[in-house]
């Protein structure tokens, strides 16, 4: 039987022109503003948002511009395959992280073995299918997790970590990252191995993921091993961190509001965002924050019994975004769109004199893999996994895969 995940021939900067990514590479497309895309294509002519984001909906320029920094030999294909370790240090407070994954190719058609975490919708699907069908190519990878630690890749990180990397830039937020190419062949068979029969759940890159299925369904017989994906491959770390997405949105009679909320909720105010913080943190009953006119709301249910008699059957009543969305906010008079962030000094801001911010925790990893391994979906901006994994590392071509190795 194939192994889940393989290696591939990447094409990727040109080492001998950029010694420093930083200039080059950006963020996933999803995840880019339109600030954030006018700032990285001031950093380069050649920065990757270049090929990632159809300007003006013009995807045959996308196509073109690839294949002309592939003819100036700003992008290199590599001569044979390998597998990218890709670590990012990141600080969050003044907590240090750091997490590492592996960037290689993921079988799609495995079954029982990748389970999809959170709902698509079409606009982007549409988007990423012109895309493809430009590029002829993965050009970001999808983010997958092995729901527990695999001890070979924390050994062979702890043995690579420690030589110069093949590539390092820092990111938009001034996150370090680092990639080392790994080509001996017998460690990339027991990398491939380790992965073998394990219950692999996305988080990031469900479009991606479902156009790239329908790409090679359409085209299998035209390249070899397009049943496979680009895919950033971790496992349960310490660095792997889920940060919360906020709410913000207008509540017009907030008086009333909060009278509302008492019926089910003891609330309490506190000093200040820290305090609210830290509260959610300890909390284990389903609880939230609300900020209003500089004033800071830590609520926590009286009864859980009312959540098992309102959503008797869901798996999603221990998820604290459903809840806010199927239980809270239908009991308030709200007025206008909801804003998002996953910043709380930004809701606080988003907020104003005017609106309401509800802060949330972040969703914990397990209910993210008990969800998925139900066969369930998240409802869209349930989890936000940071730092992301950045694009411009690697580009994986389709018509590599048909040329021998030299």
């Amino acid at each position: 039987m194939a192994d889940i995940i393989r290696p591939f021939r990447a094409t990727h900067y040109n080492p001998s022109f950029f010694k420093n990514l930083s200039a080059f590479t950006c963020p996933p497309y999803d995840v880019i503003s339109k600030k954030q895309l006018s700032l990285l294509k001031r950093k380069s002519p050649y920065n990757f948002s270049n090929i990632l984001i159809a300007t003006n909906n013009d995807y045959k320029e996308i196509g073109e511009r690839l294949r002309s920094w592939i003819d100036k030999r700003i992008l290199v294909d590599d001569p044979a395959e390998s597998i990218f370790l890709y670590e990012q240090r990141f600080r969050i407070g003044t907590e240090k992280y750091k997490r590492f994954g592996f960037l290689s190719l993921l079988k799609m058609n495995q079954k029982g073995a990748i389970f999809p975490h959170e709902y698509t919708l079409s606009a982007p699907k549409e988007d990423r299918k012109k895309v493809i069908e430009e590029v002829e190519a993965n050009l970001s990878p999808i983010f997958v997790i092995a729901p527990k630690k695999i001890n070979y890749f924390h050994a062979l990180h702890n043995r690579y970590c420690t030589k110069k990397p093949f590539m390092r830039f820092k990111d938009l937020d001034a996150n370090e990252n680092l990639v080392w190419k790994i080509t001996d062949k017998d460690t990339i068979k027991k990398i491939c191995s380790q992965a073998n029969g394990k219950n692999l759940v996305i988080a990031d890159g469900h479009h991606r993921f479902e156009v790239a299925s329908g790409y090679y369904k359409r085209n299998k017989r035209r390249f070899k091993n397009l049943n496979y994906i680009m895919s950033y491959i971790t496992d349960a770390q310490r660095g792997l961190v889920i940060l919360p997405t906020h709410r913000v949105i207008s509540v017009p009679d907030f008086d009333g509001a909060l009278a509302t909320l008492k019926q089910y909720f003891d609330i309490k105010e506190v000093k200040n965002d820290n305090v609210l913080t830290g509260h959610l943190g300890k909390e284990k009953k389903f609880s939230f924050g609300v900020y209003r006119r500089s004033k800071f709301y830590f609520l926590k249910l009286k009864n859980e019994t009312i959540l098992d008699k309102l959503f008797p059957a869901s798996p999603y009543k221990k998820l604290n975004t459903y809840l806010l969305h199927q239980f809270v906010l239908p009991m308030l008079k709200t007025d206008g769109s909801i804003q998002y962030t996953h910043d709380i000094k930004e809701a606080e801001k988003l907020a104003g004199h005017d609106k309401t911010a509800f802060i949330l925790k972040p969703v914990s990893l397990s209910a993210v893999f008990d969800i998925a391994n139900r066969g369930y979906r998240l409802p869209q901006k349930s989890t936000y996994f940071y730092p992301k994994v950045y694009s411009g590392i690697a580009i994986r071509r389709f018509a590599n895969a048909n040329i021998r190795e030299f």
